[in-house]
């Protein structure tokens, strides 16, 4: 038997129950859910991938992306195998639908790891970290206690009650929603849309920041009305002051057929959402366009991002980590006391 006990299940007619995600697997034995990594094994649920990682990572925080907690820091990432979504655009398919791999590594040496490296704070990233769950939450656990902060990039595909544990220990995170209508979801993404929105409200009534990411896929979910009631979503409940990034599509996995998203539908859509009352509208997957903050009130940057998101890769080597400075986007924050220095409007960045 690999990995470890997982949490979040239980017993129901002969198989196991998963309870994490909103697929609430039925499990019987031998088999794993649609992530791949949690298993029914002799009548207990294993969390096939913990203490393994894939990929990691020496990052500005940035490259996350978030934009409004602790610009110009360090974070170290983590990714292993597995994820509950399987989406057509999916840029990870090899790592994600792979069900074993990675080294051994526990939670306390993740979070001593990225301390040694000189980062701020650790993340989950690269696969599904939901999947991830009982080693994530561990070494979250482990990171606090050594003064770092804790990162989730993540589709938001998760039970509310898991959530709420999950979220008690994660100071900022990034969701990824594929699209705002149902159909979609279901025929792109293999999930749902409501339960990650519950999982964005959840997040924020729970002090947690949230960032919201969205990739503008030609001819699936970038129409001016899909692009509209989104906007309008994240304005009615997720707050004005959400930074709310709109991805560049480019022919990926099984949307390879597809055209690169244009540039012109990328402002296109980002005015829909400055219309819609979204104050903070930024650009991802375009060079140096739509990356430095504005004042709202009077257009003046006040942080301003320059230079490559190159990360440093933390390499392995005879089983020795070698340790390479990441090439940090040059950010430059001009607030005074949280405020635009320049006509005094309160600006929402968690320094």
């Amino acid at each position: 038997m690999s990995g470890r006990t997982a949490s979040w299940w239980h017993i129901e007619a002969n198989r196991v129950r998963c309870d994490l995600c909103p697929h609430r697997c039925s499990l019987p034995d031998g088999s794993a859910g649609p992530c791949g990594v949690r298993r029914s094994e002799g009548g207990k649920l294993i969390a096939s991938s913990h203490g393994k990682v894939c990929v990691r990572s020496l990052d500005p925080i940035e490259k996350k992306p978030l934009f409004h907690y602790r610009p110009g820091t360090l974070v170290h990432s983590f990714g292993t195998f597995g994820c509950n979504l399987d989406c057509d655009n999916c840029q990870n398919h090899d790592l994600v639908r792979a069900r074993s791999g990675g080294s051994s590594i526990t939670p306390r040496d993740a979070s001593a790891e990225a301390s040694d490296m000189g980062a701020h704070g650790i993340a989950f990233t690269f696969n599904e970290p939901v999947t991830w769950y009982e080693f994530v939450l561990d070494a979250s656990t482990e990171a606090r206690s050594l003064g770092l902060y804790t990162v989730l990039n993540t589709n938001g595909y998760i039970m509310p009650e898991p959530a709420k544990e999950l979220f008690r220990h994660t100071d900022a995170m990034n969701v990824d929603i594929k699209a705002f209508d149902e159909d979609v979801y279901r025929s792109t993404c293999g999930g749902s849309l409501r339960p990650v929105l519950d999982a964005c409200l959840l997040a924020r009534s729970m002090g947690v920041h949230v960032e919201l990411t969205y990739l503008l896929v030609p001819g699936v979910n970038d129409s001016p009305d899909e692009v509209s009631r989104f906007s309008e979503w994240v304005v009615d409940s997720m707050g004005e002051d959400t930074p709310l990034f709109f991805f560049r599509f480019r022919p990926f996995h099984r949307l390879a057929h597809l055209p690169e998203q244009t540039l012109e539908r990328m402002h296109e859509a980002a005015t829909i959402a400055s219309r819609a009352g979204v104050r903070y509208v930024y650009f991802g997957g375009v060079a140096d366009i739509g990356r430095d903050t504005r004042c709202p009130a009077c257009s003046a940057v006040v942080i301003e991002r320059k230079g490559a998101e190159s990360t440093g890769k933390v390499c392995f080597r005879g089983g020795e980590v070698s340790r390479f400075c990441p090439s940090v986007s040059d950010v430059r924050v001009n607030l005074s006391e949280g405020r635009c220095p320049s006509c005094g409007e309160r600006i929402p960045v968690v320094l």
